[in-house]
């Protein structure tokens, strides 16, 4: 999974950059910013971005979850050499 982070910020961060050049497209076409919602392409790239941002945020518990588990890992056996060695 930790591969994945990579991977998700950089396709996070073409998706921001295609947003953004279609709401410039849209400004220049003199759309207003509460109208962008109407335009099936901003919606279909705005949605992109936020099922993007949304796996980043899925990725990072991930990661905390194997962190913790490593670290309850490490003190188990730490726990069971003290218990060993000291008899």
């Amino acid at each position: 999974m930790l591969k994945d982070r990579p991977r998700l910020e950089r396709t996070l961060s073409q998706a921001e950059a295609a947003l953004a050049a279609h709401e410039k497209s849209l400004t220049d076409a003199g759309v207003a910013e509460g109208d962008r919602s109407k335009n099936a392409t901003w919606r279909r790239l705005d949605a992109t971005r936020r099922e993007v941002k949304r796996r980043i945020i899925a990725v990072a518990g991930v990661e905390a979850r194997e962190a913790a588990a490593l670290q309850r890992k490490a003190e188990k056996e730490s726990g069971a050499a003290t218990e060993s060695g000291g008899e």
